[in-house]
């Protein structure tokens, strides 16, 4: 069984939340790998003290808008997910992600000969909002990993402010253009990756026709501006059409998976930005919210079907789904069946989220170790 700690700390002073947290984990004993979590002032400070306190120890960190636990939620908390046993552990870093990051896929390859190969060997990676460059870090992922059939859980860092600068760090060193990655291998028993989202398909669907995929732009859809289609979908005016689409994201169906699309911003011309990419021709889902509980209870009843007795779990959670629990007044319903249904946990509110090499938003990925 994997066996480790989740540290949480509120204090508003960096230099007491840090304390505050390495007192926690030193009380578990000597962790093997850290992965943190916290507003974007103070990442650099906890950075620097976690490595200092653990100079051998894999630490891994990650901006965000909302740090995630079984303790406790907050904006401005510092959380720490250290694991002290049952698991073996590499890591690395790409840079140059905005253009090429494939230059150093080597990295991956380097620290999956160390961590191990084989069943129950996962990649958690995170890096930075920096340039659309999500879907040229999963295709590195992605020539290297997909042959070994090495599933990957990401991240993309947020923070408290969505225009605000984010960053990653691995080892004591902070990244402004980076993906920094954790190669786990669970020792002991299984490790799993359940892709959860809390929107359900409708009968309104529409194609794009007029795209640019790099700069993740949709000028038409059904061979009409964005906002007219999408407002002739809808029912709604034009000046009506973003706040609907808080609650109604496009989602791409494959099969019984979807994967959503949150919008960024809308232009002066009509055409719409996104948070991922959106291909020529793809056939997009107008979606509902779905039914909370019975979301939670089928993804409990997923998972215990083939982790029984979760251990340690790590989430990422897109921060569009946190705004909507909170809108919703269903942010401790959440924890609490986090809590309850998958052992010690942490997580991250992000800007965008990862699995199998694909990347969407308004979506949780869970991590869970037997």
């Amino acid at each position: 069984m994997v066996d480790g700690i989740v540290a949480y700390s509120e204090l508003n002073n960096p230099e007491e939340a840090i304390e505050d947290i390495l007192k926690q984990i030193s009380k578990k004993g000597n962790p093997i790998l850290i992965i943190f979590s916290s507003a974007e002032a103070p990442f650099k400070t906890y950075t620097e003290r976690l490595k200092k306190a653990f100079p051998k120890v894999e630490i891994m960190g990650c901006t965000t808008f909302t740090s995630l636990s079984s303790k406790g939620n907050g904006e401005n908390a510092l959380v720490a997910w250290a694991i002290t046993s049952g698991v073996a552990v590499a890591s690395g870093v790409l840079l140059e992600i905005t253009h090429y990051p494939m230059k150093y896929s080597e990295r991956i390859e380097k620290a999956l000969t160390i961590a191990g190969r084989g069943q129950n060997t996962i990649c958690i990676d995170f890096c930075t909002a920096a340039g659309n460059c999500e879907e040229l870090v999963q295709d590195t992922f992605r020539s290297v990993l997909e042959k070994e059939k090495i599933p990957v859980a990401g991240g993309t860092a947020g923070a408290t402010n969505p225009d605000a600068t984010t960053y990653v760090s691995l080892n004591g060193e902070v990244y402004e253009e980076a993906a920094v990655f954790l190669m786990i291998k669970n020792l002991t028993g299984k490790v799993f990756i359940y892709k959860e989202n809390i929107f359900r398909p409708t009968d309104l669907v529409v194609t794009a026709t007029d795209v640019d995929c790099e700069e993740r732009v949709v000028y038409e859809y059904d061979n009409m501006p964005a906002l007219v289609a999408l407002a002739s979908k809808l029912g709604v005016k034009l000046d009506k059409v973003v706040e609907n689409l808080v609650e109604r994201p496009l989602g791409r169906i494959t099969g019984h998976d979807i994967y959503i699309t949150d919008m960024r911003g809308l232009r002066d011309d009509g055409s719409i930005t996104y948070y991922a990419r959106i291909y020529n021709q793809t056939k997009l889902n107008i979606l509902e919210p779905d039914d909370l509980d019975a979301v939670w209870k089928r993804t409990a009843q997923d998972v215990k079907a083939v982790i029984p007795k979760p251990s340690m779990s790590y989430a990422i959670n897109c921060y569009t789904r946190v705004l909507f629990f909170e809108r919703h007044n269903r942010m401790d319903s959440y924890n609490e069946v986090m809590k309850k249904e998958y052992g010690q946990y942490a997580g991250i509110a992000t800007f965008g989220e990862q699995v199998n090499y694909e990347h969407f938003n308004a979506t949780m990925v869970l991590v869970v170790f037997e």
